[in-house]
Formats: C-alpha cells, structure tokens, sequence
C-alpha cells in the first residue's frame, strides 16, 4: 500500500509562479509610456517578479512517499497423527533380596538360647537384647565376655589374705 503525503514544496512553488506572473503582468502595464513615475514602478514590480520565480526555481520537491509492507501471517499445516492409545510399559523389575521375616519376642528369645548353647556369647546377647530381656543380655556378659582376671591365693598373713603378691618375710624367704 503506497501513501503520498502532502507535498508542502510543490505548494510553495505554485504560489511564487502565481505571485510571479501576477507581478510581471502588472509590470508591464506600468511600463506602457504614460507617465515617468508608472514606468519606476513598473520596473520595480518587474524585479519582484523576477525575485518571485528564482524563488520558485529553487524551492525542493518534497515528493515523500510512505510504503507500508503488511506480511500475510504464515500458515504452517500440521499433520496429526491418528490417535493411538498410550502404551504404557512397566517398570523394569529389580531383584529383590528374599524377605526375612519380622521376628518377635519369643522368637528373639529363642535364638537367643540356641546361640548361647552355641556359645556364640556376643550374639546371643545382642538376641536378648532385640527380645528386651536386658537381664539376661547382662549375665551372658558378665558371665561369658567380661574380662576375668585369675584370683591367686599366695598365702595368708594373719586375718589378711594375700593375692598376687610375693612376701619377703624379714629373713629374706619367699613364702608361697
């Protein structure tokens, strides 16, 4: 689509070559031989005449025009495909380990009593332990997995019993 704007030079011009002309006819007249002072005057509308049309000789052409490109919208076709339901696929399977079974009290405690006559002590009170008979876990401790230091008796000086200890008696014996 091509808009013209409105060309101001091209108005301007026809002006000065209208004024132009006028002046010049008028001039002319003047000049006819009648009087000197219609002959100056016809002079001087001859020079504005002239003044008139160097102007309009010099006056631009403003012939602008706009040029304005609307783009048709792209239309882009799609192609669909006919409608398939989803496939839906199932979950890789992962191995899973065999399950062990939840144990309870009476089975912890008897676990407990097979270890011990296994003489595994430190499990079997670890099995007392999961059956909540702390008690029991207590004595397969102390019994079985504190460290017991040997008592020996080395011999007995009046009412005072002597344990791991050697006496020198004052005529330098050992006494056992």
């Amino acid at each position: 689509m091509k808009l013209n704007l409105p060309n101001e030079g091209k108005k301007k011009r026809n002006q000065y070559w209208t004024t132009c002309i006028i002046l010049a006819g008028l001039g002319a007249v003047f000049l006819l031989p009648y009087n000197n002072n219609a002959n100056m005057c016809g002079a001087g509308l001859c020079c504005f005449s002239m003044i008139f049309a160097i102007s309009a000789m010099s006056t631009p052409d403003d012939n602008k025009q706009v040029v304005v490109i609307q783009q048709q919208p792209q239309y882009i076709p799609v192609v669909q495909a006919p409608a398939q339901p989803p496939v839906t696929r199932a979950p890789p399977r992962i191995p899973t380990p065999p399950a062990t079974p939840i144990k309870n009290k009476a089975m912890w405690m008897q676990e407990a009593r097979n270890l011990e006559l296994a003489r595994n002590w430190d499990e079997a009170a670890k099995a007392y332990e999961k059956a909540g008979m702390y008690a029991e876990a207590g004595r397969i401790r102390k019994e079985y997995l504190e460290d017991k230091q040997p008592l020996v008796n080395i011999g007995k000086l009046g009412d005072t019993i002597l344990n791991d200890s050697v006496m020198i008696s004052e005529d330098n014996e050992n006494k056992i």
